[in-house]
């Protein structure tokens, strides 16, 4: 019996200071890892290229966008960099393209329109464009705005691919082309406007 009272004794003892060891315990918090949208920077390439600028100068070289407002020209790889801003561009032709979203396989086409320069993502008498600067550093990126500029010289502004879509088959059907009636995401409306244009 008196065996039995001090192991009832011991297991209390244990029990309790275990029981307030775990009470006094502070639990802390633990590190919660927030996830950001920052997207990767995009590594611009310097590009041949020849470009016409606005006081009617003409210049031949290699081209880099800076990520600003601002193309990077060099005559060769040995001279000094200039800085051209796109107020100072009419039109600039640089080798490569994204595929992906224009129908050129060999250039990239930046003209300027009104005050504003544009990439040419389907040329012809009517032309899709975008406000994106990468020649094939970002492949696959369409800009969030497109443009449309008609055989009149009408600049449409399209935010919405439902209104693009629209836009599009009111097109097709003016043309008096066939294509199937789906909606197209961007990338396959500028190829479907670069095919009816060179129908």
């Amino acid at each position: 019996m008196k065996r039995l009272s001090i192991i009832t004794a011991t297991l209390f003892c244990i029990t309790t200071v275990s029981w307030a060891q775990q009470k006094h315990h502070t639990h802390y918090p633990s590190t919660v890892y927030v996830p950001t949208t920052t997207e990767p920077t995009i590594d611009y390439k310097y590009h041949d290229g020849t470009a016409f600028l606005t006081n009617g100068s003409y210049l031949k070289g290699r081209f880099q966008y800076n990520g600003r407002k601002t193309f990077i020209y060099r005559a060769s790889s040995q001279a000094t960099r200039q800085r051209i801003g796109f107020s100072m561009i009419r039109r600039m032709a640089l080798a490569g393209s994204d595929t992906l979203v224009m129908d050129r396989t060999d250039s990239t086409v930046f003209e300027r329109f009104g005050n504003k320069l544009y990439r040419q993502l389907a040329n012809g008498s009517t032309m899709v464009l975008d406000r994106v600067f990468a020649v094939d550093e970002d492949r696959g990126q369409i800009g969030q705005k497109l443009y449309v500029l008609d055989e009149a010289s009408n600049m449409y502004k399209f935010t919405s691919l439902q209104k693009l879509n629209k836009w599009f088959h009111t097109f097709r059907e003016r043309s008096g082309k066939q294509l199937p009636d789906v909606y197209l995401n961007q990338s396959e409306i500028v190829k479907a406007v670069a095919k009816l244009n060179d129908e």
